[in-house]
C-alpha cells in the first residue's frame, strides 16, 4: 500500500499534498491537499493523520459537512426503523428532541469532540439519575457509530468518552424483610393490586410483564409461567410489546403454595363473573406490537391482574401501591423490589446462580450475582449447617486420651 506526501511554504502560512493511489471504494486515484498552517509541524502533523488512516484503512475520509441534527434524523427514521423495536425508536426520539438538540443539533459532526460530549454527560449527571445518564451516552454511541460507519466523520468522538457507571452493576438493592412483607400483605388485602403483589414476590416478574399477564400463560399441571410479552402504553394506549432482551423470553418455575393460590384467583374472578352479570367486562383491548410494524388490536377475555368488574390492570397500579403502602406502613414501595427479594430468597435457599438467571432472565451472569455476593446470616447458617452434616467429629473430652510427647 503507497501514500506519500510533502509540506512547503507557500507565502506566510505551510501547506501539504498527499498521494493516496488508488481508493477501495472507486478505485480512482486521490491526491489530499491542505492549506493555511502557521507553522511547517502544523502541517506535517495534518500531513500524517492522512497517510496514518489510510495505511490504517486502505481509505481515506473527509469530514462531511452532516449536521448532528440531519445525523440523527436519518438514524431515526432510516436506520433505527429497520432495526430497532418500536420502544427503542420512540425513546431515542425523546432523548433527541428534550435534551440533545438544542445543545448539538446545528453543529456539524466533526465540530462536536470528546470533551464536550463528556462536560454534556457531567452536568446532566448533577440533574437526573445514573440510569438516565447511562442512556444519554447510549445514545451518543449509537449515533456517532452510525455516523462514522458510514464514512462521514475521520474520527468517532465517543471512543475517548468515558462511559458512565451503569446503575444495574452496584451491589445496593432494596430487598423486603419478612416482617415488612407481612405488613404490605395485610395492608393490601382488601384490593385489586394483590394478584400483582404476590406474582411480583413469587416469580420475580418485571412490572411490564406483570400485567401482560394471561391465563394462558399459566401451565398449572407443570407449575410453570411463560413470559413472552410485555404491557407498555405507547401513543396513548395499551400495547403488547417485545421483552427486553432474548434472555428475558423464559418460562418460570413456580412452588406448589403459589399454584394454589392462582387456582384460587382464577375460581374468584370466574364468581365475580356471574355477580356481575352484564356489567362484567368480558374482555379488554390492547394493541400487538410484538412483531415489527406491527400494531393490530387484540380483545383479551384472560388477563390476570384484572378488577372486580373484569377491567384490566396495568402498570399504573403501581403507583396506588406505593402510595397506600408508603402512608399506611411507612415502607417506601417500588414494584421492582419483589424482583430484587425475589432473587435474594433464591440465593439463600441455596439454588445455583445458573438457575437464578433463567428464573430472572437476566442476559449477563453478573447481574444475577450480584444477590449472591452480599451474604445474609441466612446463607451463612445454611452454609454452616450443610458443612457439619458433611464433616464428622470427635466427640467427649479427648484429652485423656490423647498421646503424650
Amino acid at each position: 500500500m503507497k501514500g506519500s506526501g510533502s509540506v512547503r511554504l507557500r507565502g506566510k502560512t505551510w501547506s501539504y499534498r498527499v498521494g493516496l493511489g488508488k481508493m477501495k471504494i472507486d478505485g480512482k486515484r486521490k491526491q489530499i491537499e491542505g492549506s493555511g498552517f502557521r507553522t511547517q509541524k502544523e502541517a506535517v502533523k495534518a500531513m500524517h493523520e492522512i497517510l496514518a488512516q489510510y495505511h490504517k484503512t486502505g481509505e481515506y475520509v473527509d469530514n462531511k459537512k452532516i449536521t448532528f441534527q440531519q445525523n440523527s434524523e436519518e438514524f431515526i427514521q432510516v436506520e433505527s426503523s429497520a432495526t430497532r423495536a418500536y420502544a427503542t425508536i420512540l425513546r431515542y426520539e425523546s432523548i433527541y428532541r428534550n435534551h440533545l438538540q438544542n445543545e448539538f443539533g446545528p453543529l456539524y459532526l466533526y465540530q462536536i469532540d470528546s470533551k464536550r460530549i463528556q462536560t454534556f454527560l457531567h452536568e446532566k449527571s448533577s440533574k437526573y439519575s445514573e440510569s438516565f445518564v447511562k442512556s444519554l451516552y447510549k445514545a451518543f454511541n449509537v449515533l456517532f457509530s452510525y455516523a462514522y460507519r458510514n464514512k462521514v466523520i475521520k474520527v468517532n468522538p465517543m471512543d475517548d468518552v468515558a462511559p458512565p457507571p451503569d446503575p444495574r452493576h452496584r451491589s445496593d438493592v432494596v430487598i423486603y424483610s419478612a416482617q415488612e412483607r407481612e405488613k404490605i400483605q395485610e395492608r393490601i388485602e382488601s384490593t385489586n393490586v394483590k394478584s400483582a403483589y404476590y406474582i411480583g414476590l413469587n416469580t420475580g416478574v418485571r412490572v411490564s410483564e406483570c400485567f401482560a399477564l394471561r391465563w394462558s400463560d399459566i401451565d398449572f399441571e407443570k407449575r410453570t409461567v411463560r413470559i413472552d410479552k410485555q404491557l407498555r402504553f405507547q401513543d396513548k394506549k395499551w400495547c403488547f410489546t417485545p421483552l427486553k432482551t432474548r434472555n428475558s423470553y423464559r418460562t418460570i418455575d413456580v412452588s406448589a403454595p403459589f399454584v394454589q393460590y392462582l387456582t384460587e384467583l382464577k375460581k374468584a374472578q370466574e364468581a365475580a363473573a356471574l355477580v356481575y352479570g352484564t356489567s362484567y367486562q368480558k374482555t379488554n383491548v390492547v394493541w400487538d406490537r410484538r412483531l415489527r410494524h406491527q400494531d393490530d388490536p387484540l380483545e383479551i377475555d384472560d388477563f390476570i391482574n384484572i378488577k372486580q368488574n373484569g377491567k384490566m390492570m396495568t402498570s399504573d397500579s403501581e403507583k396506588f401501591m406505593a402510595k397506600i403502602i408508603k402512608q399506611d406502613c411507612d415502607i417506601y414501595f417500588k414494584f421492582h423490589n419483589l424482583r430484587h427479594t425475589y432473587a435474594t430468597l433464591l440465593a439463600e435457599s441455596g439454588v445455583s446462580p445458573r438457575y437464578a438467571q433463567e428464573q430472572l432472565g437476566h442476559a449477563k451472569m453478573e447481574f444475577t450475582l450480584r444477590y449472591y455476593t452480599h451474604l445474609t446470616e441466612s446463607m451463612k447458617n445454611t452454609a454452616m449447617n450443610l458443612l457439619s452434616a458433611k464433616i464428622s467429629l470427635p466427640h467427649g473430652d479427648t484429652d485423656e486420651e490423647a498421646d503424650t510427647e
